[in-house]
């Protein structure tokens, strides 16, 4: 799915030889006033409400402030701090580690063979990494828990009255949930890189007796590294930000990361001054995680063509390694659907009198005068933030992205960098910056909608800038002066021209933006309160109650929206393509 989410849309390169970028339109001097609005926003409601929480005074006594080096080092003497903090980078590994090679596998099915439906393959194994995460935290509870899909048919499989896989709660649970997560991104990343290697290395190869894995591991893997690299350490910095997918399965305070520590610290013991040292330690650590990201980050070329077998053909043939990719076919396919459609079919089902039986009651429960009305809040609220959120990221993000055009050198990496900080920024501590900044600030009389519309377009906006960048710099600098040719002003020339170039991308980005905001679990927990609820705040409060029907109606609804979205993006890139 999505050929522009990252490849045509290519990782950005931090060399400072690159191509001088298109002068005109955004990056011309008439745009600096949209430039400057834009970093002064993202200089207003990021950095200051972060700042004033790391290192303004403490909420509840003003004459103390959040750090000092005793608190830190007391913070870090401890045990079970030392503990959080390792665990967190232990499971982001082994989850960024099975992530990749998993994406690896799809990668190279992808590549090397074409089958019926692989467009649609292609767009239901992308579809994981636009789900809420809550969405997946219930698909692996009614797939994989002791009374999912899958130990339900062991049990009855192998008559037992004990569910035989018991690893839901558990380490084993959070990996299985992040790979199923992030695994399309390592599949996307290392597809798009795959498809650009020229195919004469593998002939010379063949031709010098070479075989097939030999030279896969010394030819093909070695070349692909530039991409291995990058999507592990992107999963990595996903995973050790990742929220509610470890505060539900990590089945106890053994699997705590600090992410969930965080949130533990500061809404539930009130310890702000611990909450604060480790949310700047992990601000610290992501902030490098994604230097190093960016570093690695390389130039895509052109796709090539490849020679692509047929897989059925093949299979038929008895080829090993194509009834390989056949056995991986249907293993992706059911480990990406079988939980969605344990999440679908859960909500057509009640369990009345010893037996399941199918009824539409969930959803026609959702317009009842007792569910109807928290139904219908939670999803005009759902729908309306991500309206809004997608808006204000796409204005931040093409301001921010006409002013890295605008830089150049080490000032390019530095702002950059800068610029994409939200993406690698705990979206809890941005959240509960936010709260506190409400409250010392005095804003609390301003809505909480525009608030989480405004918390979300800043967290999206890097999403969007390394969508929308790389199509900005493919604008010829040649149009800006055969438009002062022709006689354009500044603003015909953005009409005429640079729009219509950039309108399949900015669509694009849009949906995308929408797609994640409508799923945003983390920030929102941190600011909403009863009067704002949304679609995966109503989810995780089912599921807290074991309501599980309940939760897998508001999913399917949810998923469904999602799935809107992505087709929506699929539908723009081929048009475009055709």
């Amino acid at each position: 799915m999505a050929e522009r989410l990252d490849t045509e849309h290519e990782p950005l390169n931090l060399d400072p030889s690159r191509p001088k970028s298109f002068p005109g339109s955004f990056v011309s001097d008439p745009a600096w006033i949209f430039q400057t609005a834009a970093l002064l926003f993202l200089t207003a409601f990021f950095y200051w409400p972060l700042a004033r929480f790391l290192f303004g005074s403490h909420p509840l006594d003003p004459d103390a402030g959040f750090l000092s080096g005793k608190i830190l080092l007391e913070f870090l003497s401890d045990s079970w701090n030392l503990g959080v903090i390792g665990f967190s980078f232990y499971q982001a590994f082994l989850s960024a580690a099975l992530s990749v090679f998993l994406g690896l596998g799809a990668a190279w099915l992808q590549v090397h063979y074409r089958f019926p439906g692989k467009r649609w393959f292609r767009l239901l194994t992308f579809l994981p990494f636009v789900l809420p995460s809550i969405i997946v935290v219930l698909a692996m509870i009614l797939f994989y828990g002791n009374n999912g899909w899958i130990n339900r048919g062991l049990m009855t499989l192998f008559k037992t009255e004990e569910p035989p896989l018991q690893f839901l709660y558990s380490l084993g649970g959070i990996l299985i949930a992040h790979v199923y997560y992030n695994f399309p991104i390592a599949a996307k990343l290392i597809g798009d890189q795959w498809s650009r290697l020229s195919e004469d290395f593998d002939r010379a190869g063949r031709s010098l007796g070479v075989g097939s894995f030999s030279r896969f591991f010394n030819l093909t893997l070695p070349l692909l590294r530039p991409s291995l690299v990058s999507s592990f350490i992107l999963i990595f910095l996903l995973c050790m930000n990742s929220f509610p997918i470890i505060l539900v399965l990590g089945g106890g305070i053994h699997h705590t990361t600090m992410e969930v520590q965080i949130y533990q610290l500061a809404r539930i013991e009130l310890d702000l001054e611990s909450a604060a040292v480790l949310a700047l330690l992990q601000a610290f650590i992501s902030l490098n995680i994604l230097a190093l990201l960016l570093r690695t980050s390389a130039s895509l070329g052109r796709p090539k063509k490849i020679h692509q077998l047929h897989l059925l053909g093949e299979m038929h043939r008895g080829k090993t390694s194509a009834w390989i990719g056949g056995l991986l076919l249907v293993f992706l396919m059911a480990f990406t659907l079988g939980p969605l459609l344990a999440i679908i079919i859960d909500s057509l089902r009640v369990f009345h009198a010893g037996i399941w039986k199918w009824t539409l009651q969930g959803y026609l429960r959702l317009f009842s005068p007792e569910q109807g009305g928290p139904f219908v809040f939670a999803f005009w609220n759902s729908f309306r933030i991500g309206v809004g959120g997608a808006l204000i990221s796409c204005l931040l993000g093409m301001g921010l992205s006409s002013l890295i055009l605008r830089l150049k050198g080490y000032g390019r990496n530095t702002g950059e960098l800068l610029i994409l900080l939200p993406m690698a920024l705990s979206s809890v501590v941005f959240g509960i910056s936010w709260f506190h900044y409400l409250q010392d600030s005095g804003m609390l009389e301003i809505s909480l909608d525009v608030v989480l519309m405004t918390v979300h377009g800043i967290l999206l906006c890097p999403y969007w800038v390394r969508m929308i960048l790389p199509t900005m710099e493919t604008i010829p600098v040649r149009w800006s002066d055969e438009s002062r040719m022709l006689g354009y002003g500044i603003w015909e020339h953005n009409l005429r021209i640079v729009v219509p170039w950039l309108k399949s991308t900015f669509l694009i980005a849009f949906f995308f933006s929408f797609a994640l905001s409508l799923g945003e679990l983390n920030s929102t927990m941190m600011i909403a309160d009863e009067t704002v609820r949304t679609l995966p705040l109503e989810i995780y409060a089912a599921i807290s109650a074991y309501r599980f029907s309940y939760a897998s109606v508001l999913a399917v609804i949810l998923l469904f929206m999602s799935l809107i979205a992505l087709l929506l993006m699929e539908s723009l890139l081929f048009q475009e393509k055709g």
